[in-house]
């Protein structure tokens, strides 16, 4: 059995800080918004590092279990966004049915009709549904072969389908399984496969492709918005380079000792991700009702109020045994 990283549950807590401050609005979100998009990728990159295992692969078994795991979460999570968005849609008069091109993205492209975050659990689920031949037939090295041809499809048909193309693609074309989730958990197994001679160079090296990539991830989007060509999809060239920057950063830290930040990053960082849009589409409801200072405060507030409730939720639901 593998010793448990707790750098990486500190990792899956940051990102899950990082998927609040992106989803929720707030005085600064514009500013720091491409900073933020590293998460989802790092997410998929732990997974398939930590699946993953000395170049012997994953196991059926193991696939199996995480496949049953992943897909009763997105059913009692779409169960839920699907109450909270009847609900609000109630307090508009009005009743929400999802069309059938909303079902076919959602069967196709992992776009869930009723949370807008919950593409990324039947992204995952895809994902190893897919290992499951990759890891039969021992095909990952073609498969790693396909990563940079996801990537580049990603940028090519996303952020920069304008500059390249003249042309704006929907976003649920790329923002799925296929141009997301397959590369970077893709990625994650590479860097287990070349972790000793990943792990050789200078943690300095990646701290500094860190602030780098950080810089050059506002840089492109200023240059977009600059040019009038910026798309919907908020997925830069520099986030990848950021994410296994950052990744590589955390896993150079090898004798993390169990805090209450890994905790909540090892434990809870899903349970999170599923639940603080809860907090973001009702908080400015309930706000609204309140005097204007109190919404001025909330402008700064916002994403650690949401992130506490979410944590406070969480916390609950598996205290009473809900979650596990």
């Amino acid at each position: 059995m593998k010793e448990r990283s707790y750098s990486i549950d500190v990792l899956k807590f940051v990102c899950a800080v990082l998927v609040v401050v992106l989803h929720t609005d707030f005085k600064y979100h514009d500013a720091i918004l491409p900073l933020t998009r590293c998460a989802v990728p790092c997410f998929l990159m732990i997974s398939g590092f930590l699946l993953y295992s000395d170049n012997q692969g994953i196991g059926n078994v193991r696939l199996k279990r995480n496949i049953k795991h992943i897909f009763h979460i997105m059913l009692w999570s779409t169960l839920l966004f699907a109450l909270v968005k009847e609900c609000m849609s109630v307090l508009h008069g009005e009743f929400f049915i999802p069309s059938m091109r909303q079902w076919f993205n959602f069967v196709i492209f992992n776009d869930n009709p009723f949370g807008f975050h919950l593409w990324y659990l039947g992204a995952y689920l895809y994902v190893l549904v897919i290992m499951q031949i990759v890891d039969k037939y021992s095909l990952w090295k073609p498969f790693l072969w396909t990563m940079p041809l996801l990537l580049f499809g990603d940028l090519l048909f996303g952020k920069y389908s304008l500059l390249l193309l003249n042309y704006e693609f929907p976003f649920v074309y790329v923002r799925n399984f296929l141009f997301v989730g397959l590369p970077y958990f893709m990625i994650g197994v590479w860097i287990n496969r070349h972790k000793e001679k990943l792990l050789s160079l200078s943690r300095c090296v990646y701290a500094g492709g860190v602030i780098l990539f950080s810089a050059t991830s506002i840089i492109e989007k200023m240059i977009l918005l600059d040019l009038g060509l910026s798309p919907a999809r908020e997925h830069y060239l520099s986030t990848t380079f950021l994410a296994i920057c950052l990744f590589m950063v955390v896993i150079s830290f090898r004798k993390v000792k169990p805090s209450i930040i890994s905790q909540l990053g090892g434990n809870d960082s899903l349970y999170i991700y599923v639940f603080h849009p809860i907090f973001v589409i009702i908080l400015p409801v309930l706000i609204n009702r309140l005097p204007r200072y109190a919404d001025a405060c909330y402008q700064f507030a916002a994403p650690l109020v949401v992130l506490l409730l979410s944590i406070l939720l969480t916390t609950t639901v598996r205290k009473i045994n809900l979650i596990k």
